[in-house]
């Protein structure tokens, strides 16, 4: 290891606490309102995109279609056959498909 990179190590390693800094309290774990919320984050595709890509898909016509717990619940026709899915907002990838009866 060179001189400088042991130099660099030695230095991060020996910085104080920073002041107001609790050691004995957990680091903050990020949750927001918008990961769980009723409305979809600002990152999040918008409902017609979802819809898009769930016909290309073949789920046709989509019958319901709402926001609950940061995911979208929706039901949608395949193949003759009432599903219940939830897509993730963000990139539209399917998390559940079952059966919308059960």
């Amino acid at each position: 290891m060179s001189f400088i990179v042991t130099v660099m190590l030695v230095s991060n390693l020996t910085n104080p606490i920073p002041p107001g800094l609790d050691p004995n309290k957990p680091a903050p774990i990020y949750d927001s309102p918008d990961l769980y919320g009723a409305t979809p984050s600002v990152i999040a595709l918008d409902p017609s995109t979802i819809r898009a890509k769930l016909y290309n898909l073949g789920f046709k016509p989509i019958t319901s279609m709402r926001f609950v717990g940061g995911r979208w619940k929706i039901q949608a026709v395949y193949q003759g056959e009432l599903r219940a899915l939830e897509v993730n907002p963000d990139n539209g990838i399917i998390f559940a498909d079952r059966p919308a009866n059960r």
